[in-house]
């Protein structure tokens, strides 16, 4: 398994990693698997499908606003 460069890592696990938080800790908070957290990060979710609560979680564990999540939560192309 290789490491991606900080400019394909996705901002979401950049945040994540800057809060100290597991993808299991994100999981918990937006009520998702952590499966889906991991594809999210790795770009395997390409349009994920969120509900606005949990949109609303997803800021909350991450302490962005709306308007700082990304717009896509996985790897810069």
């Amino acid at each position: 398994m290789t490491e991606s460069s900080p400019s394909q890592e996705s901002a979401l696990k950049r945040r994540r990693e800057e809060l100290r938080l597991t993808q299991r800790d994100v999981a918990v908070g937006v009520d998702v698997s952590v499966q889906t957290v991991s594809n999210w990060e790795t770009g395997r979710y390409k349009e994920a499908k969120l509900t606005l609560p949990q949109v609303k979680a997803l800021c909350r564990v991450l302490q962005w606003s709306i308007e700082e999540l990304p717009d896509e939560l996985g790897p810069v192309e």
